[in-house]
């Protein structure tokens, strides 16, 4: 299968869940860009005080619904709802009726339970709305270390019925074989795929798709039939260090300059990065840039402004014990200077001496944070 029957009765829903930073936005980019999703609604479940998630997504806005930005709340699975209600109220109403079928994708801190028993159980979504797959993406390089440290990443991938594998191309051989190895004994019933850059096929995702909570694991069983979880649910992430903070700048940067601060803010900083996102000015051109721990992808120059009106630079930081302050004081005493100086053999003692300053930021500030300031919203103008 690998198209869809816009003649059925209910929509068939794609579900993406995975851990924060393992691949889901690239995805479901690569997703939308295949001919059976290019009708696809998407609806974005983010976390983050400044909204990041969703002009990632390259999807039209008038089918897009944005869920709960900014908190982990125990009531996502009744936004989803309201969203997923909503897109079929308009349904064959114009271009934002125009879809047949709904990519979700969740937060890297959500919890998918909620949602999957919403659409399998809810009496008026579940006569709308068909539970197609549930795909989990697990990070082929800190997948082990999310299994490990996060209830949420092995809840993720234990009620996924197919899992995922990002970054081959980046981890061993032998690190791809070992997370395999234990997504393998965590949810044996699901199917593995290797995927770099998000570049899977219609045919892989669909073919043999069909969510079945009898086929999970007995843990995974004992969560989808819980019903007290779309009653309430607890926040997912019941680490009180995992914090959310965001950056905005209103000058625009040099691209040299902002790989450096990041390259710095990682070999510092990376064990507590759990998740870097954003888009930021470089010289007038939009750029969108993520990092996950001591990896930093290469910035990727955007065709325009997600926000026409907006050309702040916006980064969202998900982090583990640092103090949102220490990354404010690096960010602010790296003087980001649009325009380069024309090239010479000559060193600025004034740059080098910023320079030396910056990095010793990084070196002397305290790795794990004790104040209140965690979850505080940054601005610097």
């Amino acid at each position: 299968m690998s198209t869809f029957d816009t003649q059925t009765q209910r929509i068939p829903v794609l579900l993406v869940t995975g851990f924060l930073g393992s691949g889901k936005t690239t995805l479901v980019n690569c997703l939308l860009k295949l001919s059976a999703f290019d009708r696809a609604a998407v609806v974005v479940n983010e976390y983050g005080e400044v909204s990041i998630d969703h002009v990632l997504v390259r999807a039209p806005r008038y089918r897009m619904r944005i869920v709960d930005s900014g908190c982990l709340c125990g009531h996502v699975h009744d936004e989803i709802a309201s969203s997923l209600l909503d897109l079929h109220a308009k349904r064959g109403g114009g271009p934002a009726g125009d879809f047949n079928c709904v990519l979700i994708e969740m937060s890297g801190l959500g919890d998918p339970v909620p949602v999957i028993q919403l659409l399998l159980t809810d009496p008026h979504v579940s006569s709308l709305f068909e539970l197609k797959t549930v795909i989990a993406v697990a990070d082929g390089l800190s997948g082990a270390d999310h299994l490990r440290r996060h209830p949420e990443s092995l809840k993720q991938s234990a009620v996924a019925d197919s899992i995922i594998v990002s970054k081959p191309d980046l981890a061993d051989l032998a690190q791809l074989d070992a997370l395999s190895a234990q997504l393998k004994a965590l949810n044996p019933g699901a199917r593995q795929l290797r995927v770099a850059q998000g570049n899977v096929s219609a045919t892989e995702i669909l073919d043999n798709a069909g969510f079945d909570v009898g086929a999970r694991s007995e843990a995974a069983r004992g969560w989808l039939n819980d019903r007290s979880y779309a009653a309430t649910v607890a926040p997912a992430a019941a680490d009180p260090a995992i914090a959310t903070f965001s950056l905005t700048y209103e000058k625009e940067i040099t691209l040299p300059g902002f790989v450096l601060w990041m390259n710095l803010l990682a070999g510092f900083r990376g064990s507590g990065l759990l998740r870097v996102k954003g888009i930021v000015n470089v010289e007038g051109k939009a750029y969108a840039v993520q990092a996950v721990q001591t990896v930093v992808s290469e910035p990727v120059p955007l065709d325009a402004w997600p926000d026409a009106d907006d050309r702040r630079s916006r980064l969202v930081f998900i982090t583990r014990g640092i103090n949102a302050a220490d990354i404010r004081r690096t960010f602010e005493t790296f003087q980001f200077d649009a325009g380069r100086a024309p090239r010479n053999m000559t060193i600025n003692p004034e740059v080098y001496a910023r320079f030396r300053h910056t990095v010793e930021l990084f070196r002397t500030s305290p790795r794990f944070a004790t104040t209140a300031d965690q979850k505080s919203e940054l601005e610097i103008r």
